[in-house]
C-alpha cells in the first residue's frame, strides 16, 4: 500500500462516528459491577455488627470478600476491554465543566473498584486471616501476617469505603439530573437503547 492510501486510510478511519452507545461487553461488565457493589456495600453494614462469636460470621465475611473480589475482576477486565476499544463520547450539550467532572468521577470510580478489593485482601491476609473465592478455593498469598500492615490496610479499607458512597451517589445523582432536567440520555448509553448522534437531541 502506498504511502497516500495509508494516509487515506488512517483519515477515514479517524472520521468515523463514534459509537452512541457502550459495548456488549462493557455494559455487561457495568451492569454486574453494580450488581456486585450494591450487594456487598449492605453486606459489610450488616456482618461487621455481628458478635465476634456469632457462628455465621466468618459466612459472611467469606461472602463479602469473594463479591470484593469479583469485583476486582470485572474492573480489572473493564479497564482493559475499554482502553483497547472505542467508547461513545459525551454529548456536546452537556457543559464542559461537567463533562469534566465526569472524567475525573469515573477515573475515581475505576480507582475505588480497584482500591476496596486490594486493601480488604490485604487486611485479611496480613491480619493472619485466609481468603476463600465462595468456597472454591484459596486464593494465593501474596501478603505475609503483619500487623502493621493490616491495621494500615484496614484503615484504608474503611477511608475508601467512604469514598465508594459519595462516588456512587454522586454518579447515580448526576445521570439523574442528566436524564430529568437536562433530558439528555445518557443512561441509554448504558443500556444500549441509545440511536442519536452524541449532541444531538
Amino acid at each position: 500500500m502506498s504511502e497516500s492510501s495509508r494516509t487515506t486510510a488512517s483519515a477515514a478511519v479517524n472520521t468515523l462516528p463514534r459509537p452512541t452507545t457502550y459495548s456488549a461487553t462493557l455494559r455487561v461488565l457495568h451492569w454486574l459491577s453494580a450488581l456486585c457493589m450494591f450487594i456487598v456495600i449492605p453486606l459489610a453494614w450488616y456482618m461487621t455488627e455481628l458478635d465476634r462469636h456469632d457462628p455465621h460470621r466468618v459466612t459472611w465475611f467469606t461472602l463479602h470478600k469473594s463479591i470484593g473480589l469479583t469485583v476486582l475482576l470485572l474492573t480489572v477486565i473493564r479497564i482493559i476491554t475499554r482502553l483497547s476499544g472505542t467508547v461513545p463520547a459525551l454529548p456536546a450539550r452537556i457543559p464542559a465543566m461537567e463533562r469534566a467532572l465526569a472524567h475525573i468521577g469515573h477515573g475515581l470510580l475505576y480507582l475505588i473498584l480497584l482500591g476496596m478489593p486490594i486493601s480488604g485482601y490485604l487486611n485479611s491476609y496480613a491480619g493472619g486471616h485466609p481468603v476463600e473465592w465462595f468456597w472454591l478455593f484459596q486464593v494465593p498469598v501474596m501478603a505475609s501476617p503483619d500487623r502493621p500492615l493490616a491495621h494500615l490496610a484496614g484503615q484504608t479499607h474503611r477511608l475508601l469505603a467512604w469514598a465508594t458512597y459519595a462516588l456512587i451517589a454522586g454518579h447515580v445523582l448526576a445521570v439523574a439530573y442528566h436524564q430529568l432536567v437536562q433530558r439528555i440520555d445518557l443512561l441509554g448509553r448504558m443500556t444500549g437503547r441509545a440511536t442519536s448522534v452524541p449532541g444531538q437531541k
